[in-house]
């Protein structure tokens, strides 16, 4: 018999910003990835996602601890180099997701053609 695992937990966590209470859908794999614990886990979220919360969730995945922060409209969350190491990663993926789609696309030519 085999026994599927639940893929995410879900919980509920009210901020005191906003007023909102929002429901956490965390995947486990990144529970079980983690060494320490509490582990932090960090989301944004308001009207502009000017609203940035950090949960710190245990080995149980329960949250035992919460940072909320209300970012200005002019406060940066990341620097310029890691905005552009960011960016960097992301245009080497789309440049990899570009040719493996090509190639998939004359694979495809190929085997329709051969059908005919």
């Amino acid at each position: 018999m085999i026994i599927k695992k639940e893929e995410y937990f879900y919980r509920k966590y009210k901020c005191n910003i906003c007023n909102t209470t929002h429901e956490i859908k965390i995947n486990v794999n990144i529970i079980e990835d983690h060494m320490n614990y509490p582990f932090p886990y960090v989301f944004l979220h308001g009207e502009l996602k000017n609203i940035l919360t950090t949960l710190y969730i245990d080995k149980d995945f329960q949250i035992r601890g919460v940072d909320v922060h209300k970012l200005q409209t002019n406060e940066n969350l990341f620097s310029k180099d890691h905005v552009l190491k960011i960016t960097e990663e992301l245009t080497k993926e789309i440049q990899r997701l570009n040719e493996e789609n090509m190639r998939l696309t004359e694979e495809l030519k190929k085997l329709k053609n051969k059908s005919i």
